[in-house]
């Protein structure tokens, strides 16, 4: 099930993640498993999440091969190290559609959130450099956690866009 597509202006949000490249058909495997790694690096330090988990997808090459950051956002900007790196998403205009059901058939909702920003006359801030796509932002944030909701039917992601200004 897929929300109305909306769009809106947000601040700059600093975060903390782990870097991974990783095919997308390796997501599931790969990434969910950093999230709780950045969690007890920033219990370990002391800085509380300022909202939901994410996954933020940097770029693609032909392959399928994609530069990933797995996260949470922060109040402030917080220091990295070499395992755990700091970053932000920038201010800026965002479409974002929520998309409510499994992760397996997440891939409509990018699909449909696309179509609509086409649609609508938006273009998303993204360029093709060597056979590369860069996004300026592509996230997913998990509003809805599988370890505290077993139905999938329950699960709930809000999918963000930045879009050019």
């Amino acid at each position: 099930m897929l929300s109305e597509p909306k769009t809106e202006r947000r601040e700059e949000l600093h975060y903390l993640c782990i870097r991974k490249t990783v095919h997308m058909h390796n997501i599931p495997e790969i990434l969910p498993p950093l999230i709780p790694e950045v969690k007890e690096w920033m219990q370990e330090r002391n800085i509380e999440a300022a909202g939901v988990d994410f996954f933020l997808y940097k770029s693609m090459n032909e392959k399928g091969e994609l530069d990933c950051e797995a996260g949470f956002p922060v109040g402030k900007a917080v220091e990295g190290d070499e395992r755990v790196a700091a970053g932000s998403f920038p201010a800026g205009h965002y479409a974002s559609i929520i998309y409510t059901g499994h992760f397996k058939d997440m891939m409509q909702a990018h699909v449909a959130l696309e179509k609509w920003i086409k649609e609508k006359g938006f273009t998303e801030k993204a360029r093709q450099e060597n056979g590369r796509t860069e996004w300026g932002g592509r996230t997913e944030f998990y509003l809805v956690d599988p370890d505290f909701e077993p139905n999938p039917d329950k699960w709930q992601t809000e999918i963000v866009f930045l879009l050019e200004d």
